[in-house]
């Protein structure tokens, strides 16, 4: 049996054929890799040692500003087995995916970027899915222990840098949910989380457009267009309500702001911040509204009921009378009992009523 020819060895077999040297003074440390892995693994690295550059020329490659445990770890997601000793291959999980995605993104490696793109849209899916108040806005109780929306905006920043487009649409559709519920969530929107916002959709400018109406009618209104990216978001603070009488919104008040003021990266955001927490008064003062109009409609309904049962048929309305009496403990009898007193009628008024007719 021939043994195979020099040509005929695997790469493997073959010794390491690129030095890469990470790190700076005494902490600088060598790892021997070979090129061809790294030119598979990331675009970066291929054309590097594929062109006429020093690194190709000399077989050496340095970041002196780069850390070599981080760079250890890193080249295990590409070649766990050439690493000293018996190490395994690096699992991305969500603590290394926010640590390497700047190194994917540096390295132009596409496949690991998307990787961790998914991991993490899965975790901003996973503080939703936890948080009942952003689905049936229920009161915050905890959001600022957990630090959940802190870390959900870090995680924005993270994506809106290195072009997670599955993070970033996760994480504004988390924050233009809260902002919908501001009357719970004011407290969660200082104004270093608005300067954070502001800092990702801005700059900001105005522009003349004009409204058709159903009715033929047109209006010349003032848009507001973000040039940044996180566009949700800042849609989403312009169409908070100001006021509860007219239909009066934040980007009716910016629109009013000289185009100096709303690109004034320290002005705006403070004057922002205070038009959410004038929004935020707004939404409870309607929320409150719409609570005493339904009372008022369930009242409404009630007493006609009552009245119909008084006036067309008296015995069924002494049944209800002691129906109720009968149930005294029960939640709906003591509603009934309640209408009965303060809203409607009462046993002796009842007969007072008939005596008149």
């Amino acid at each position: 049996m021939s043994t195979p020819g020099p040509s005929q060895k695997k790469i493997r077999s073959q010794p390491p054929d690129v030095i890469v040297a990470v790190g700076n003074g005494e902490s600088m440390q060598e790892f021997h890799c070979y090129r061809v892995i790294l030119s598979f693994a990331s675009d970066y690295f291929d054309s590097m040692l594929s062109a006429r550059m020093i690194e190709n020329e000399t077989g050496r490659i340095e970041f002196p500003n780069k850390d070599p445990l981080m760079w250890k770890k890193f080249y295990s997601f590409i070649d766990p087995d050439k690493l000293s000793g018996a190490e395994t291959q690096a699992k991305l999980d969500m603590k290394t995916a926010v640590a390497f995605v700047p190194w994917f993104h540096e390295f132009q490696m596409t496949r690991f970027l998307k990787k961790c793109d998914m991991i993490l849209a899965e975790r901003v899916e996973e503080i939703k899915a936890n948080e009942d108040y952003v689905k049936y806005g229920y009161e915050l109780c905890d959001i600022d222990k957990n630090g959940v929306l802190d870390e959900v905006v870090e995680l924005l920043k993270l994506s809106c840098t290195y072009d997670l487009d599955k993070t970033e649409d996760k994480a504004e559709e988390y924050i233009c949910t809260l902002l919908e519920n501001i009357q719970s969530t004011s407290h969660l929107f200082d104004v270093k989380k608005i300067e954070s916002f502001y800092s990702l959709f801005a700059p900001v400018d105005k522009n003349l457009c004009t409204v058709y109406y159903e009715d033929g009618q047109e209006e010349i209104v003032r848009e507001i267009i973000p040039s940044g990216q996180c566009k949700r978001i800042c849609y989403a603070l312009m169409k908070m309500s100001v006021s509860s009488d007219e239909q009066v919104y934040i980007s009716d008040l910016v629109a009013d702001l000289s185009s100096e003021t709303i690109n004034n990266a320290e002005v705006f955001p403070l004057l922002l911040h205070s038009y959410v927490l004038r929004a935020a008064s707004v939404a409870t003062v309607l929320s409150y509204k719409e609570k005493l109009a339904d009372k008022d409609k369930s009242l409404g309904a009630a007493k006609s009921i009552i009245n119909d049962l008084l006036l067309k048929t008296p015995d069924q309305y002494h049944e209800l009378c002691q129906s109720i009496e009968g149930q005294k403990h029960s939640q709906i009898s003591r509603e009934w009992q309640c209408l009965f007193q303060k809203h409607v009628l009462t046993p002796t008024r009842v007969k007072q009523q008939f005596r008149e007719k």
